[in-house]
């Protein structure tokens, strides 16, 4: 039986914080642009804006959420902020299901769902990372 390795040295606060910031930062425009996507979703289930329009708002909400996903699955991760990255990657992907789903509300629901619950986690997970580190904590409205 084979010894483990040895544990990786533990990452510098600094290059903590810069990781957590790029992941942000590539999220943050999903986030920028999601009050102008959930008033037009709701004015489309208020009979106020056509279903066409709100394809055409998902649509490009839907192009906001791909430049993320591909800004954030090109960010270098290490340790546990990696399972940050990946919980980001799912929620983008789980976002981007839901937009494709509409008008079909059945199918969004469920997707968008998933896509804010693991936004968060992400959030909570570099936040309890942040903490434990002694970091400045990331704005609460910088991943939703």
């Amino acid at each position: 039986m084979e010894p483990k390795p040895p544990p990786a040295p533990p990452q510098s606060f600094v290059a903590l914080d810069r990781e957590q910031q790029r992941l942000v930062r590539d999220y943050q425009p999903v986030s920028r642009a999601l009050t102008a996507y959930e008033l037009a979703f709701r004015d489309w289930r208020l009979g106020r804006l056509s279903q066409d329009e709100l394809l055409r708002g998902a649509g490009a909400y839907r192009d906001v959420v791909e430049r993320s996903a591909a800004l954030v699955r090109g960010d270098r991760a290490t340790g546990e902020t990696r399972r940050a990255k990946q919980l980001l990657v799912v929620a983008l992907r789980a976002r981007r299901r839901a937009l494709d789903a509409l008008p079909v509300l059945a199918r969004y629901r469920p997707a968008w769902n998933r896509s804010a619950v693991n936004a968060r986690r992400a959030l909570t997970l570099m936040q309890d990372l942040r903490n434990r580190a002694r970091l400045i904590p990331l704005p609460e409205d910088s991943v939703s």
